[in-house]
């Protein structure tokens, strides 16, 4: 009775080994999908508001003038990108700077000693009535306290609990599509 060996699954077999290790030595798709994430993640920390991170509670002026603290016109945070910019390396964060080329974004998660420089005085908007004025105030120097919204705990350097989790989901994600 003749036969014959048929092999099946080792070409297959070969295949997906050779997509894992790929996939291991270039993780682009996973490091853009992961920076692009931690960006989404630290807007939504920003529409949060407060968390216990943060030296002061709701900044007073903006809630006066019936705005949020760290929301103005949006811009902070529609600024926020994330980005691969390495083999095994990401980047997120914001280029957006206000004055003499402060980053927005770093004085809100680091807060800042301002000094009038170039002037007598800062001058800045403050509700109507607090101060003379015409509702603007001057002060020759303001402490903005630390608010960070980051997905990063800058004082333990390590990731919140919420962007490990993000990052550990998005890793598995990454790697059940290899194993496919």
């Amino acid at each position: 009775m003749p036969f014959s060996l048929e092999q099946r699954g080792f070409d297959e077999q070969d295949h997906r080994l050779q997509r894992i290790t790929n996939g291991l030595d270039h993780p682009d798709s996973l490091l853009s999908r992961l920076a692009t994430d931690l960006a989404h993640l630290w807007q939504d920390n920003i529409d949060a508001g407060p968390n216990e991170r943060w030296e002061a509670g709701p900044s007073y002026r903006a809630r006066a003038l019936g705005g949020v603290t760290l929301v103005d016109r949006g811009l902070m945070k529609a600024s926020i990108v994330g980005r691969q910019t390495g083999p095994f390396e990401l980047s997120v964060g914001s280029d957006l700077t206000v004055g003499n080329g402060w980053n927005l974004l770093s004085i809100h998660e680091f807060g800042a000693d301002v000094k009038a420089q170039t002037a007598p005085w800062l001058t800045f908007r403050y509700p109507l009535g607090a101060f003379p004025d015409d509702g603007w105030a001057r002060k020759k120097q303001i402490c903005i306290p630390r608010r960070p919204t980051a997905p990063f705990d800058w004082d333990t350097q390590q990731l919140t609990p919420d962007a490990a989790a993000l990052v550990q989901s998005d890793i598995n994600d990454y790697l059940a599509e290899l194993r496919q």
